[in-house]
């Protein structure tokens, strides 16, 4: 087991600016996509009264 986390650990490397940004732009958009979803599904619901 520890043998592979040293494997895993060598092969790893730290992502540039840019790779970074471009993952925090995507997970951002997904969070807003799921949480506008809820907010319908919610809303929905609450018309329904139920």
């Amino acid at each position: 087991m520890l043998k592979d986390y040293r494997r895993v650990m060598k092969t790893a490397k730290r992502p540039s600016w840019e790779e970074f940004k471009q993952a925090s732009k995507i997970t951002g958009l997904a969070m807003l996509i799921i949480g506008f979803l809820g907010l319908m599904i919610s809303m929905v619901f609450q018309w329904m009264g139920v």
